[in-house]
């Protein structure tokens, strides 16, 4: 092959990855003489940007956002004794607002009080745990529209928001945010794009409906963007031994002819991801054939002082089962959130893997229905505090904490914390009762007052609400900063924010009601799915309307750049 025709192929999209030239190495050695290496080096160093590393942290289930990050302060009407067979209380059942057991919006003395101030940041409960050492460094995002769909929630907080269809097969250029983040810094890495979610895992989604190519596919944009699932710790330290033992293929020849000539090669195209993967390989073989042997596939992930630090204990490394709507059990195949954050903190410090999906565990954990029957015996909403504790807050808190004290080599002392965007989300919000039941009081099938009484109370009233919130963490993102809030008025809406992040004016700021006489500002929008999304990119040093342009995803809402640092 000619070096004319090698390169017009890199220009067509035939990228030499790191893995195609640690094959190589593996074979052949690192090419050319001392002399040359060292140029080599020198060009790749020239060519090579600051790193970047992108971590989604999703609460798959739906939080209760109104004690998370959307406070609101209510009464709690689950503490109420309603007589039996009672069909029209006061307040009426679809004016009731029930909160967690012991809740008390009256008390600023106990965790279950009204929502708490730190600095410009006011969060409910379930916050609480992120304490100063994060909520200093965040950013809230406290108007913001989730879904009422599971499934069709955590789709756009793959995909973002534009007009598609689930089971359709994906076009070429549609890109979840990982491999759109992965297909721009991910071609220096072994395995750029690590995902513990698995979408086909929710039994609401029936598998037949879903062949390979539809739903959340795996395999958009180059290969080494893929969706690569991080499953527990056994199957990646497999995973990499097999990387050490690919055989080899059709790639090679590029390798090879790119080697022939490293010299003019590195000089004709030295900012190419070729030339950025060769360094990374470089470094990634040193370190496999030297001495001071750093990616040790038999170790990773069993190092006893990373594990005590996360707090892993060996239940944390299994996987866990569960029927939705009746259907037989599935999996997502991954460990606990200590375990994946453990997995990302080495996969990223070692040079492994830049992009990072972390979801909880449990198939739907945290979409806690409960009927009124259940709320009055317990004199509240399902509490979700320890699920926040265990599946979030406490693995974070150490992972931040890493990632600020771990200084990335050749940055001039920049830590991984600084060079990371960390994305806080979940698919959809909770209710808080406010059911109407005047349909069942009038159900003429309904003939007793017993029976109009028992249906009430079997009413779900903690369900799906698209009234949710967000969070980001990050070197670049604005810390101690809140953009919006959940009004008090009715359902407790989203007050939309104006481009510049400010309250759109024309809703009342307390009720989040429009005022009278107005109407929603035409360049207000409630933040959803496709704005995290695009600001998870933006504050990453992309623009999402540019990689629509390119064919490199179909997000249309656009990123909330009031967040990023100035």
């Amino acid at each position: 092959m000619k070096r004319r025709d090698f390169m017009l192929g890199l220009g067509a999209g035939a990228i030499i990855s790191t893995v195609d030239w640690l094959r190589f190495f593996r074979t052949a050695g690192i090419p050319g003489t001392t002399k040359t290496l060292g140029f080599a080096e020198a060009h790749a160093a020239e060519a090579s940007i600051e790193p970047r590393f992108l971590i989604y942290w999703n609460l798959e289930g739906g939080w209760d956002g109104y004690s998370m990050f959307n406070p609101v302060d209510t009464r709690n009407d689950a503490t109420m004794n309603i007589p039996e067979n009672t069909l029209t209380p006061n307040p009426d059942w679809a004016d009731q607002i029930y909160r967690p057991r012991g809740y008390d919006a009256t008390r600023t003395d106990m965790t279950y009080g009204r929502a708490k101030v730190n600095g410009n940041i006011t969060y409910g409960y379930l916050a609480d745990d992120a304490g100063p050492d994060l909520l200093n460094d965040m950013a809230v995002v406290s108007s913001c529209y989730g879904s009422q769909f599971h499934s069709g929630g955590r789709f756009d907080t793959h995909y973002g928001t534009y007009s598609r269809s689930m089971t359709a097969y994906r076009g070429n250029n549609e890109r979840t945010v990982m491999q759109a983040f992965a297909e721009a810094y991910g071609s220096d890495k072994l395995m750029a794009n690590i995902s513990w979610h698995l979408w086909l895992s929710d039994g609401e989604l029936s598998l037949t409906s879903y062949p390979e190519g539809t739903g959340y596919y795996e395999k958009l944009g180059p290969a080494y963007a893929h969706t690569i699932y991080g499953e527990l710790p056994g199957a990646m330290r497999q995973r990499l031994k097999q990387i050490g033992s690919l055989a080899g293929n059709a790639r090679d020849d590029r390798v090879r002819a790119f080697a022939d000539n490293i010299n003019q090669n590195f000089l004709k195209d030295k900012n190419s991801a070729s030339v950025k993967a060769f360094a990374s390989a470089v470094e990634i073989y040193k370190s496999q054939t030297g001495v001071g042997l750093s990616i040790d596939p038999n170790t990773m992930f069993t190092d006893s002082a990373q594990r005590s630090a996360f707090g892993i204990q060996a239940s944390d490394e299994s996987a866990s089962s569960s029927s939705i709507n009746g259907n037989p059990a599935r999996t997502k195949n991954t460990p606990n959130t200590n375990v994946q954050a453990m997995m990302t903190y080495e996969l990223m410090t070692k040079g492994v893997s830049n992009a990072f999906f972390i979801e909880s565990r449990d198939l739907r954990s945290f979409d806690t229905h409960s009927g009124r029957r259940g709320i009055f015996s317990n004199a509240g909403q399902p509490d979700q505090l320890k699920r926040m504790r265990d599946n979030l807050w406490t693995p974070l808190k150490v992972l931040v904490a890493k990632l600020k004290s771990t200084v990335v080599p050749n940055t001039g002392g920049k830590t991984y914390y600084d060079c990371t965007t960390i994305v806080l989300t979940s698919e959809m919000g909770r209710i808080m009762g406010q059911v109407d039941a005047a349909a069942l009081r009038d159900d003429p099938k309904l003939t007793t007052t017993e029976a109009k009484f028992d249906a009430i109370m079997d009413q779900d009233v903690c369900q799906h609400w698209f009234i949710s919130s967000a969070a980001f963490l990050g070197g670049t993102v604005q810390g101690n900063r809140q953009w919006g809030k959940a009004g008090t008025g009715p359902n407790q809406p989203s007050i939309p924010l104006m481009p510049d992040g400010s309250l759109d004016p024309n809703y009342d700021a307390t009720t989040g009601v429009l005022k009278s006489g107005q109407a929603q500002s035409d360049v207000s929008k409630v933040p959803d799915a496709g704005s995290i999304y695009s600001t998870a990119l933006y504050l990453s040093g992309l623009d999402q309307d540019t990689l629509r342009q390119q064919g490199k995803g179909k997000n249309t809402s656009p990123a909330l750049k009031y967040i990023k640092k100035a």
